[in-house]
């Protein structure tokens, strides 16, 4: 785009050229034209030579502001390829994390917020289908308030009071948010107890603590989680 408007400042640079030179040969012409003794002659003659000059002045004040707007246009150009350069040596290396529709970002980590009710089990079969899995939590940031409840990836199904996580890793007694009296195995909710975790209170929760064991079996809504997609250069931004 630039080099085109410097193509097209440069061609009628030339132009204004050839015209100046033209208008300065006509002057010069004019200034020898021999002399006649017709005052009326003489007078026409003066007023060609005056509007010839002035039309000269003026070409020469426009190819003065065509160069000036050309070494601008130069400038410009200059100080963009140098920008350009120099954002792309910073950001060479970053990365920036994408999810597929649907899914939201927190971190490097893309979330899925099940609309429909299913068992854990059902719930995490569902995930699965995603290339995810039921969430894991592995900070307070990824401790998500939500306003209802969801089925995480937390089971003792294994082993009474023995909490692990999707992938066979235990829980971090640091990184436990039970709620009130929670994990209480409520022997009402069936015969096998209560052996997988929902997070979520359907009034919202004060504070982090909302995590309460329930019969896998139970019907609640999901939380699936996978890592985000990598992409260089921001995204291809630049």
């Amino acid at each position: 785009m630039l080099q085109c408007v410097y193509n097209c400042t440069c061609l009628y640079i030339y132009v204004c050229v050839c015209v100046c030179v033209c208008v300065c040969v006509c002057v010069c012409v004019c200034f020898v034209y021999p002399k006649t003794g017709k005052t009326t002659v003489r007078a026409k003659l003066t007023s060609e030579r005056v509007a010839l000059v002035a039309l000269c002045v003026f070409l020469v004040l426009a190819l003065v502001a065509l160069c000036y707007v050309c070494e601008l246009l130069l400038y410009l150009h200059f100080e963009l390829t140098t920008t350009y350069h120099i954002v792309s040596v910073i950001f060479q290396d970053s990365v920036c994390w994408r999810c597929d529709p649907g899914w939201e970002l927190h971190g490097e980590s893309c979330y899925w917020f099940s609309t429909s009710t299913s068992t854990w089990e059902l719930s995490r079969y569902y995930c699965r289908l995603q290339s995810s899995d039921l969430v894991k939590i592995d900070s307070h940031d990824e401790q998500f308030l939500t306003p209802d409840k969801f089925w995480i990836g937390l089971t003792d199904s294994k082993e009474e009071d023995q909490w692990l996580w999707v992938d066979g890793s235990p829980l971090n007694l640091s990184l436990k948010f039970w709620g009130r009296n929670e994990p209480d195995n409520w022997s009402r909710e069936g015969a096998g107890g209560e052996d997988c975790v929902r997070m979520g209170e359907k009034d919202g929760a004060h504070d982090l603590l909302c995590w309460f064991d329930k019969a896998c079996d139970a019907l609640q809504k999901s939380i699936c989680e996978k890592t985000a997609q990598r992409g260089r250069s921001l995204c291809n931004f630049l």
